[in-house]
This record gives C-alpha cells, structure tokens and sequence, in this order.
C-alpha cells in the first residue's frame, strides 16, 4: 500500500540474512543500480522527455525502525525553478493583480516592504527514488514527492516521466535477477 506522497512501490524480493545493508549483496546491488540510473537525469534534459531542468542529490533520508525500515539508500531529482512556474499566478493572485491594475498600482503593505530580509527559496519539487530494506528482510524500491511544501506547483509531467522510467529500470533489473537465480 502507497504512503503519503508516495508514488510507486516495487518489492524486489528477499534480500540477505544480515541486518546490516553493507553485507547484503542484493540491496547493495540495487542501490548502486538505481544511482547508476539516475545519472540519465543529470546535465541536459535532451533525450530524457522531462519538460523540467532537474538536479540530482543522494537522498538525506535515513534507515528508521518506525518506518520498519533497516537501511535505506537512494537519490533526490530535484525541480527547479522555471520562467514559466514563477509567472504562475493563484485564481486570488490573479485577482488581486487585476485589482491593483485597476486601482493604479499595487498598495503598499508591510509585507511588501524591502526591509523584510532575504526570501527563502522556492520548494519546486522532485521525486525521491528510495531502495529500502525493511525489518522482515524484504528489499523494496519506493518513488515519492519531495522537496514540497504547501506552494508548490506539482509536476506531474516530469514525475509521470521520472517514474515510468523508474519503473521499466526496476523491473528489468528484478527481471533479470529472477532469470539468473541471483
């Protein structure tokens, strides 16, 4: 069952006897695959079909006991920011430009002054491919959202691209192992 802002989950099978993932052959495997996977995505958009430039990061989250999750390695393709995601204007917003053009100009508001200090950066959003192994052995490979907060404008092009690719690579990957016996 999907998590959250989970967007695909794939069991890769049964993993090795040990607890720790440095010791488990199949979990390092897949891991080092999907961040070999990844590197489609870095550099150029050319040949990727993503309609978003994108940033690739080794993901920050961590094996957690509450997640049943032993040990957990994956990478962050990160969204960023375009000309057209920053014109991109709310129904209020709209509203409120229309208003403001009507009316001569904006109004001046507090929140609107310069001496507010420096603006946080936007949070674009990405998909974050996680290969995980959980607390009864089994390896599993999971894509979700990341990097979002409650302005941000989902991709859902780039992530449909960046999963469906995810998807086929781990697939023919688990395919390949079940074929061979490893």
């Amino acid at each position: 069952c999907l998590s959250g802002p989970e967007l695909l989950r794939i069991d890769a099978g049964v993993g090795g006897d040990s607890d720790v993932a440095v010791l488990d052959t199949k979990f390092e495997q897949l891991a080092l695959y999907v961040r070999e996977w990844s590197t489609v995505y870095e550099g150029s958009r050319k040949g990727t079909g993503l309609t978003t430039p994108v940033l690739v990061r080794n993901s920050r989250k961590g094996p957690s006991k509450f997640d049943g999750v032993v040990a957990r390695e994956g990478v962050r393709i990160l969204f960023q920011t375009t000309n057209t995601g920053d014109r991109y204007k709310s129904a209020t917003e709209e509203k409120q430009l229309e208003k403001e053009r009507n009316d001569g100009g904006p109004k001046k508001t507090p929140s609107s002054s310069p001496a507010q200090g420096i603006v946080k950066g936007r949070k674009e959003g990405g998909v974050e491919v996680l290969v995980e192994k959980t607390v009864n052995g089994h390896i599993r490979v999971r894509a979700r959202r990341c990097n979002t907060d409650h302005k941000t404008i989902v991709k859902e092009m780039s992530e449909e691209v960046i999963v469906k690719s995810f998807q086929k690579a781990v697939e023919a990957w688990v395919g390949a192992r079940t074929v061979t016996g490893f």
